[in-house]
């Protein structure tokens, strides 16, 4: 097909109007491209890892789903920053340290984090987890089972971005689902939530960050596609 040529063309009416006015997913995941993309910017509510600055594009229905669920955190824990890692870069294509992150419709968001003292702290990296909560680098953080919920749950019940996945080790999976279902505010959303959460086959178990993807636009469904190559 055309639009999988090494030089990146487009079918011809994903040259004219409208498509030549919106942001494109191409391709699969872990073999694709974006037009158009977005830039995530930080908020008060959200910051850049270092080091991602110029990785953080993507198409609009993911980059504007974190910047709500980051105000929502913040609105439901006052003071809650999300630390965003990358999205993918602003062409698309392949991603060094990352099979996915081609097409514009995933990104990489670090936990919600509480320090030694069980006080709220935005880490300036991600922090590997164990199924107990704790740190695996001896720091003395632990991972914050109320807002990192509320994140999973904002993403489950944001309709407009047309979630596809949310990928985190099986150990903190087991963790938020037994904390949710124990809260009677949260336990409504425990099935949806699960159907979401996966640990990845082929690739890292995830245990420091969150890798959440939406699903390919409305109306692209010939140029864009859900699942990896």
């Amino acid at each position: 097909m055309a639009w999988a040529a090494p030089d990146r063309v487009l079918p011809k009416r994903f040259q004219k109007a409208p498509f030549a006015l919106m942001s494109l997913s191409v391709g699969h995941p872990n073999a694709g491209w974006q037009v158009r993309a977005k830039r995530l910017r930080k908020s008060k509510h959200l910051v850049i890892k270092a080091g991602s600055e110029e990785r953080s594009f993507g198409h609009p229905a993911l980059v504007l789903m974190l910047g709500r669920s980051a105000k929502e955190i913040a609105k439901a824990a006052p003071g809650s920053v999300m630390l965003v890692g990358d999205l993918s870069s602003k062409l698309g294509g392949e991603l060094s340290g990352h099979r996915s992150h081609q097409s514009g419709r995933d990104a990489d968001v670090g936990f919600y984090v509480l320090d030694p003292n069980g006080k709220p702290v935005t880490p300036e990296k991600f922090l590997s987890f164990s199924v107990d909560g704790k740190a695996t680098d001896g720091s003395g953080h632990s991972f914050d089972d109320r807002r990192n919920w509320l994140l999973v749950q904002s993403w489950v019940r944001d309709k407009r971005a047309g979630l596809s996945h949310i990928f985190v080790s099986r150990g903190l999976r087991q963790r938020l689902l037994g904390y949710a279902a124990k809260q009677p505010a949260f336990a409504k959303h425990v099935e949806e939530v699960a159907a979401l959460l996966k640990q990845p086959e082929e690739s890292s178990a995830h245990d420091d960050h969150f890798h959440v993807r939406v699903s390919c636009p409305k109306d692209q469904g010939e140029i864009c596609r859900e699942e990896s190559k």
